[in-house]
């Protein structure tokens, strides 16, 4: 997956926290704490939750599409998509 293609999908879940009044961060980077270059892997499907979008990150760290910390097990996650 390509940085452009990252910021995009960080993008889209940004603008839905906006619009939803969930946040009044002024950039996806703002909003999840993290850049685009600091992820190492998007999931779509999480065991016991099942489909959504998970960012890993090169340290390890899983933020989810609202921007929560989550479970770091990868044994959790479908394989995703490589950024």
């Amino acid at each position: 997956m390509k940085l452009r293609a990252v910021f995009n999908v960080m993008k889209q879940y940004h603008r839905q926290g906006v619009l939803l009044g969930q946040t009044k961060a002024s950039s996806p980077q703002e909003y999840f704490g993290f850049d685009p270059g600091q992820v190492m892997a998007i999931h779509f499907h999480k065991r016991g939750v099942g489909e959504g979008v998970w960012f890993r990150l090169q340290c390890g760290r899983v933020i989810d599409e609202v921007a929560r910390a989550c479970r770091r097990d990868p044994e959790f996650y479908d394989h995703g998509a490589s950024a």
